[in-house]
């Protein structure tokens, strides 16, 4: 069996926060002296752990959510990413408790979910530093370019940016503390290949990192699914002077892309239209000062740039326009600063407090209305008070957020140009210097270790959600704000020389809130679902559970999620068939000599959609799938890897969305070199 290494096979890295107890006995704590819960023993010898969340440290880090949410938090390190050989954000997610990905053929290929929070779906951030607009990217935002991604499944962030009520994805970027070349390559089905290289050093008081990947594939024989793209990767961080950090982080993204042709029961103009972007250009930038003067204060202040440029065309091959071209352009940018202090009163408690500034412009319009501009700009404060009774450890914080449309031409609205009675329809709503609501967020929260190996967690929030921007109903009225309640209670348990496991329960109950209705509408001949007000409620378990590496070379992880979704129609509760009940994933893993072999897999159950269905027809069955992959991996030496991996290994071509079925057994080989 290969020694000095353990291989996290699943990349199913729930939070592992080291919080502070006191007490010598493990069942009885002496609340004199603090301790810090014990390491659990790992019988094999390994090279690296599962990645976690750094200890919690509000000074330290300032962005640190309430601690009654570490059960509600999951983390993807950049060892996972390596191991499962993850492209994109979305593909290093997929395996985490909760997850859900409907992937589809159209401009945003991939929406990524957890516990079912869709509409609007959760947020991004790079390196604390939040984007409004990012559904367009994390499908081939290069993961290989980040050291962790922290996914809070709660809807219940505070600190980490507005919009917090409905979850939120943190990237940190990959930042080096040591010397080290990395260069990594793959081909596949579809004629897919792909190759990443990064070299990053450290000194004294510097480090930086840079890299270059370039994804290809053809996709389905003949379904104009070709795709090629460059991620270009620098970070650099240095130390300005004793008590004063700087980091300046750099995506850049080039490339094209073919809008998959849909197959039956889609829609017909979506499965002869042929949709195409070339070039696809994306620009991101973030600036962070960091400053600590002491141990007992900190404050970083941010500041960030993201520009996207999409040049489109549409080919008709049938019907009335067969032979048309059509060309369009949708161009945005955003940019934004945030300042976040964290300041101890006394040894037991500290304040945080922030403020933030968003300005999101498209001088095209985006998406479905290209050519109505749009202007949006956000203000924000938050402030928080954490204190520490000893074996509790409470927070309690208030965030203020108010939108300012400076003009606004309803782009993202699903709905009908052309409505009965009115010829302009859509196209004719805008909005000039307009003030949203206030909106305001509340959030508690508390951990309590009951034992040294075993803790309590708790949470609750309410909060206030504004429509999203253009967001109408048919009679083109603006949904009121929405009334956002929830609550997590969980427990964890460390089992030593065995691996943890945690048990969360959730409740979500919205108010007032846009829900799809089962109403057709159309937008460039495209059909959508029409949007309504209503009540919705989401309650329900995830079990999370990872061993060690056992003497006998297996590890294995285990998650599930078992909920119930409901919404009100025309005054009724009803289940809200277009959510999952169920969502698995698990994995296991056998090191013996020089390989390792693993399984993945990921079940999700039925549910439906009529989302791109013709009118007047029935919403189309989903899910109700398990993919199984498997990979095997040969190990020359430390820093030489082979691959053979072969995902969704029994064929099955399940769709998440109508029209686009998975494409069904793919196999990849791969090389992995490093250089110290």
């Amino acid at each position: 069996m290969a020694t000095g290494r353990l291989i996290c096979v699943g990349i199913i890295c729930s939070v592992a926060l080291n919080v502070s107890v006191l007490g010598n006995d493990a069942n009885s704590p002496d609340e004199t002296e603090g301790y810090t819960l014990p390491e659990v023993t790992v019988s094999a010898p390994r090279d690296f752990d599962y990645t976690t969340l750094p200890e919690r440290d509000v000074i330290e880090q300032p962005f640190a959510e309430s601690p009654g949410l570490e059960t509600s938090t999951s983390v993807v390190g950049q060892k996972e990413i390596e191991q499962m050989h993850a492209y994109s954000v979305v593909d290093a997610l997929k395996y985490i408790p909760g997850a859900w990905t409907e992937t589809r053929g159209r401009k945003v290929k991939s929406f990524f979910s957890v516990r079912g929070q869709r509409y609007p779906y959760p947020g991004y951030l790079i390196d604390g530093a939040w984007f409004r607009e990012f559904q367009e990217i994390n499908y081939y935002l290069s993961a290989a370019n980040f050291d962790r991604i922290e996914v809070l499944r709660s809807s219940s962030a505070l600190l980490l940016g507005p919009g917090g009520m409905t979850g939120m994805i943190n990237l940190v970027p990959r930042t080096y503390d040591e010397k080290e070349t990395q260069i990594e390559s793959l081909y596949g089905t579809h004629n897919t290949y792909r190759g990443n290289i990064a070299h990053g050093e450290a000194g004294t008081a510097y480090n930086y990192g840079i890299g270059a990947g370039y994804y290809h594939t053809d996709g389905s024989s003949g379904m104009n699914a070709r795709e090629n793209m460059t991620n270009l990767f620098g970070r650099a961080q240095y130390r300005i002077a004793e008590d004063v950090t700087l980091s300046w982080t750099n995506f850049g993204l080039l490339g094209d892309r073919q809008l998959k042709l849909a197959e039956p029961p889609a829609m017909s103009t979506l499965q002869t239209r042929r949709d195409s972007y070339d070039p696809m250009r994306t620009y991101i930038t973030v600036a962070k000062l960091r400053f600590e003067p002491s141990s007992e204060s900190s404050t970083e202040v941010l500041a960030n740039y993201g520009g996207r440029r999409f040049d489109g065309k549409k080919v008709w091959t049938a019907g009335s326009k067969a032979g048309t071209v059509e060309k369009d352009l949708e161009e945005d940018y955003e940019y934004g600063t945030s300042f976040t202090h964290s300041q101890k009163l006394t040894e037991n408690n500290t304040v945080r407090f922030g403020g933030l500034f968003n300005r999101w412009r498209t001088p095209t319009g985006k998406r479905f209305y290209v050519g109505n501009p749009g202007d949006i700009r956000t203000y924000s404060g938050v402030i928080v008070d954490d204190h520490d009774f000893g074996r509790l450890d409470t927070s309690v914080g208030y965030r203020y957020t108010q939108e300012h449309f400076k003009r606004f031409g309803g782009f993202n609205v699903e709905g009908d140009p052309k409505l009965p009675g009115d010829p302009n329809g859509l196209r004719a709503v805008k909005l000039e210097d307009d003030w949203g609501h206030p909106l305001h967020t509340v959030n508690l929260g508390a951990s309590y270790e009951l034992t040294s190996d075993i803790s309590l967690f708790g949470n609750a929030a309410w909060g206030q959600l504004s429509a999203q921007p253009g967001m109408l109903d048919a009679d083109l009225k603006k949904p009121g704000d929405e009334d956002r309640y929830k609550f997590d209670l969980g427990v964890k348990k460390y089992f030593e020389r065995l691996g943890e496991a945690s048990v969360t329960g959730f409740f979500v109950r919205q108010d007032n809130t846009a829900l799809v209705s089962r109403q057709k509408i159309t937008v460039d001949e495209v059909d959508y679902a029409l949007f309504e007000e209503g009540d919705r409620k989401n309650y329900g378990v995830e079990l999370d559970v990872r061993s060690n590496r056992f003497e006998n070379g297996i590890q294995v992880f285990f998650n599930a999620t078992a909920m119930r979704t409901k919404r009100t129609r025309d005054g009724d509760w009803e289940n809200d068939d277009e959510v999952p009940d169920f969502l698995i994933g698990g994995g296991a893993s056998y090191v013996f000599d020089s390989f390792e072999i693993a399984f993945f897999v990921r079940h999700v159950s039925e549910y439906e959609n009529e989302r791109f269905l013709p009118a007047a027809t029935p919403p189309a069955p989903l899910g109700d799938y398990t993919e199984l992959s498997g990979q095997l991996t040969y190990r020359h030496d430390k820093d030489t890897e082979l691959f053979l991996r072969v995902d969704n290994i029994t064929d099955d071509e399940y769709s998440t969305v109508a029209g686009y079925p998975h494409d069904g057994t793919l196999v990849y080989a791969g090389l992995v070199k490093r250089f110290r």
